[in-house]
C-alpha cells in the first residue's frame, strides 16, 4: 500500500502530453459584428481563465455586409487572442451562419463567405484547442452593445472612453439645487457632498 501511495503522489516525470494539458487553459471569446448605413464594426470580449475581461470595440473603415461584419469580428478576436499567446479558445457568436459554416453544417456558397470561412479555418487551426458555438442574442448582449458603439464616428474625439458608475441619483446627492456649482466641483474632484 505504501508503494502504491508513493507512486500515486509522485507519478514520475511529466510527459509532453501532461505538460500540454497543464499549460493549456481555455479563454472565452464573445464576438458580434454589425453593419448598417452608419458604418460597420465589432464588439469583442476576451475572457481569461481568471474571469478578467479584455473588451474591444472595433470600427471598420471599409464597407461590409452584416454577415461579413460577423466574420470580421470573429477573425479580429482570433488575431487578438493569438497575439496574447492564447492556445485554447472557446468562441461564442450569435451568428447561426458563422457557427454552422465553421462547424461544417452549412456550406459557404457566396465567394466572399468562402474566403472568410477559409481564413477562419486556417486561423482556428493555430490553436491547440478551438471550439465555436452559437449563443442567443441575450447571452451576447455585451458584445452586441460594443458592436453598435463601434458604428459611431469618433474621429473628432479621443479614442479613450471613460465609464463612470454613478452610485445615486443626482437629486439624492444635492439637497439644495442652488449649490449646483458646488455639486459639479464635488463630482469632478470625486468628493461626496
Amino acid at each position: 500500500m505504501a508503494n502504491f501511495m508513493a507512486e500515486f503522489i509522485n507519478p514520475g516525470p511529466p510527459t509532453a502530453v501532461s505538460e500540454m494539458i497543464l499549460h493549456t487553459v481555455t479563454w472565452e471569446l464573445f464576438t458580434n459584428g454589425a453593419s448598417s448605413s452608419d458604418g460597420a464594426g465589432a464588439g469583442l470580449i476576451l475572457i481569461n481563465p481568471d474571469g478578467e475581461e479584455h473588451i474591444y470595440t472595433l470600427h471598420f473603415a471599409f464597407s461590409v455586409s452584416n454577415n461579413e461584419a460577423k466574420y470580421e469580428a470573429l477573425l479580429s478576436g482570433i488575431r487578438i487572442a493569438k497575439k496574447m499567446s492564447v492556445n485554447a479558445l472557446k468562441v461564442a457568436v450569435d451568428s447561426q451562419l458563422v457557427e454552422n459554416q465553421l462547424n461544417g453544417t452549412f456550406e459557404a456558397r457566396d465567394h466572399a463567405m468562402q474566403k472568410y470561412l477559409k481564413l477562419a479555418t486556417e486561423l482556428d487551426n493555430k490553436f491547440d484547442s478551438f471550439s465555436i458555438t452559437q449563443v442567443s442574442c441575450s447571452m451576447n448582449k455585451k458584445a452586441d452593445a460594443l458592436s453598435k458603439l463601434s458604428l459611431l464616428t469618433f474621429s473628432h474625439i479621443a479614442k479613450d472612453i471613460w465609464v463612470e458608475v454613478i452610485e445615486q441619483k443626482s437629486t439624492d446627492m444635492v439637497a439644495d439645487m442652488a449649490k449646483t456649482d458646488d455639486f459639479i466641483c464635488a463630482v469632478s474632484s470625486g468628493r461626496n457632498t
